[in-house]
């Protein structure tokens, strides 16, 4: 018998509803796998209410990693802050250890958030921005015994994503123009960036309306798994980068909603502003590395000579208008 190697893992449901016993949330009633994606969602549904099991990715996050999120999550709670809560164990321990094919993953619970993924219009988006400020201003004083092993900075954004790109052995073969074309262009990047007195603390990450519910106007945020300390500028960029991909028609007239809806909340220098379409290009280079570096995710097939171009159009047009 050939010995295989599992990458990815996935727990059954009635594996999930076995490990609720350590938690106190009475009768389980129902379990079913949400999302899989770079971390496995499940909703657990009980006679009272609902919960999130987040199974996370093996290697994804480190044991620390997942206690600064939650110790983050605990902060901004404490603030009377709008977030879905992790949620102890019966031994008093946030994470469940599980030993599965692939190694050792984390699992955590969290509060379900209620509501739905809020529409993109001005009104919403006023109050998104709102949010993000609320969570800048509410964490610049933020600390963690927890070490974060990432920050959100020139080096985990460009330098690491760019490496990723630069050996990956199809983009050389479809796309080698590529390789040299972004090598330039993120050292552009990183010349401005560095040379600019930006705002640094406490992001979300991941900032976009696939990461919160709204129910009766109001927000709730979720899924904090790429917080950490890094350029504010960046986490702005994030929903950007959202609007100007999904929603191209509205996006010049949400962004200034949301825009607005920051800056009454929170302060920032005009040269974080200033830079948001350099930080929506990051953000666009480190999704690109993400979804290689993670193909048992996404797969391969979207790789091909007419994404390759795409993605190289989008920076040379980006290019093109900064000079």
């Amino acid at each position: 018998m050939e010995k295989i190697i599992v990458r990815h893992s996935l727990i059954a449901n009635e594996s999930v509803i076995s490990l609720m016993k350590n938690f106190d949330i009475g009768e389980i009633v129902d379990c079913q796998l949400g999302t899989r994606g770079l971390n496995d969602i499940y909703i657990v549904t009980t006679t009272d209410s609902k919960y999130i099991f987040r199974n996370y990715r093996h290697n994804w996050r480190q044991k620390s990693d997942v206690l600064y999120e939650i110790d983050a999550l605990n902060r901004l709670t404490a603030t009377n802050f709008p977030v879905s809560k992790p949620l102890k164990r019966k031994d008093g321990e946030w994470l469940s250890e599980l030993n599965q094919p692939e190694g050792v993953r984390f699992g955590v619970l969290f509060t379900y958030t209620k509501g739905e993924r809020p529409d993109i219009h001005p009104d919403n988006c006023y109050l998104i921005g709102e949010a993000l400020g609320a969570i800048h201003k509410r964490m610049n004083s933020f600390h963690s015994t927890s070490q974060r092993t990432f920050e959100l900075n020139l080096d985990y954004l460009l330098e690491q994503p760019f490496e990723i790109i630069k050996n990956n052995v199809q983009i050389n073969l479809i796309k080698p123009k590529l390789i040299d074309f972004l090598q330039m262009f993120v050292e552009e990047l990183k010349g401005q960036i560095a040379t600019s007195d930006l705002d640094y603390g406490f992001c979300h990450g991941d900032f976009h309306n696939f990461n919160m519910h709204i129910d009766q106007g109001k927000l709730e945020i979720f899924d904090f798994d790429c917080c950490s300390y890094g350029y504010r500028a960046y986490d702005l960029s994030v929903f950007v980068w959202n609007l100007r991909s999904n929603y191209p028609h509205t996006a010049k007239e949400c962004e200034k909603a949301f825009l607005s809806g920051y800056k009454d909340q929170y302060f920032l220098n005009s040269i974080n502003f200033q830079l948001l379409d350099q930080f929506v290009m990051i953000r666009k280079i480190w999704f690109f590395a993400t979804l290689i570096r993670n193909e048992d995710v996404w797969g391969t097939g979207w790789m091909n000579e007419q994404s390759l171009s795409t993605f190289m159009e989008e920076l040379v047009q980006h290019k093109q208008n900064l000079e």
